[in-house]
């Protein structure tokens, strides 16, 4: 259908797709097009090939925002949980040498000459806390891989202990006060308080300070990453837990332990080799071990019941 000057349209009959489609290739010659999908292929072999695949899904249709409303056609920011500064994460560096090669199997078409091993690594508590600053650690000797786990593994359940133990909100000096009375607006997110979305002090739930007035969507949003079940406040369990199975253990480590993220230098292209083997190895640890790839951010991610490696 085309239109016209006037605003009149008219059906035209297309006897020949591949002169339709001349603008969407470079081919200098008779194109194959699909006349699922409308895309141009330069033989019909590659043709038969994509019809089977394409023929699975619906057409395609592409959707504008509507003008008219402020709410599609306007970018707005809404991921308020993303603003919550995370109060600890660790920060690791590997060391590795090269040794030869002990792969002698004459029938492979690829021999291993070179092997990396790891002979060190280093790992740096960043915290916003200064009493929960630590010294950082480097270690260098036998069983380093399992000395790296093992150190993640520790910090996790320290860590996790701390977040769990909720403070309460310290009393309000008499200029807190008089500015949590006084404000009309949310700090974090800027919207004026109303009744269904009231006003209410913000605190560090660490420290137990309170940080400033803001909404109460605000308040529910900007905490640690949500878990299946809350910790238990101060309670710490000494005796050892029986699972019947790899998951179950799984569960109860990521039911009792809050979000950590793990950063290293040169994960994908290097560090998460070794990651991933001894997250693997680590049995039942490598119950619920899975690894995320994110193309935006280039970056791949290594996660076990109780860290998230990034």
């Amino acid at each position: 259908m085309i239109e016209g000057a006037d605003e009149s349209k008219h059906y035209v009959c297309v006897k020949n797709l591949s002169r339709l489609a001349r603008g969407r290739t470079n081919h200098q010659h008779q194109t194959f097009v699909c006349n699922h999908c409308l895309h141009p292929f330069s033989n019909k072999d590659t043709l038969d090939h994509h019809i089977s695949y394409c023929q699975r899904y619906a057409p395609q249709d592409v959707k504008y925002p509507d003008p008219e409303n402020p709410k599609e056609c306007v970018l707005e920011f809404h991921n308020k949980a993303a603003l919550f500064r995370l109060p600890f994460y660790l920060v690791y560096d590997f060391e590795s040498f090269l040794t030869p090669g002990e792969d002698t199997d004459a029938v492979k078409a690829t021999n291993i000459t070179d092997e990396h091993r790891v002979c060190g690594f280093a790992c740096h508590r960043v915290s916003q806390y200064p009493e929960y600053q630590t010294e950082p650690l480097v270690y260098s000797g036998p069983g380093v891989m399992d000395k790296f786990y093992d150190h993640v593994i520790h910090e996790s359940e320290v860590i996790s202990g701390i977040l769990a133990n909720d403070r309460d909100m310290t009393p309000l000096t008499a200029t807190q006060q008089a500015d949590y009375e006084n404000a009309t607006t949310c700090v974090e997110c800027g919207g004026a308080f109303i009744k269904s979305n009231h006003n209410v002090r913000h605190h560090d739930h660490v420290t137990g300070q309170y940080l400033f007035p803001a909404c109460n969507s605000c308040n529910l949003t900007l905490k640690m990453p949500n878990r299946k079940k809350k910790v238990t406040q101060g309670q710490v369990q000494n005796k050892k837990a029986k699972f019947d199975g790899d998951m179950e253990w799984a569960e109860d480590m990521y039911t009792k332990n809050f979000f950590l993220p793990v950063v290293f230098h040169n994960l994908k292209s290097y560090d998460a080799h070794f990651v991933i083997k001894i997250l693997r190895n680590n049995t039942p640890h490598a119950a619920e071990t899975r690894t995320m790839t994110t193309t935006s951010m280039n970056k791949r991610r290594s996660r076990c019941p109780t860290v998230t490696f990034v």
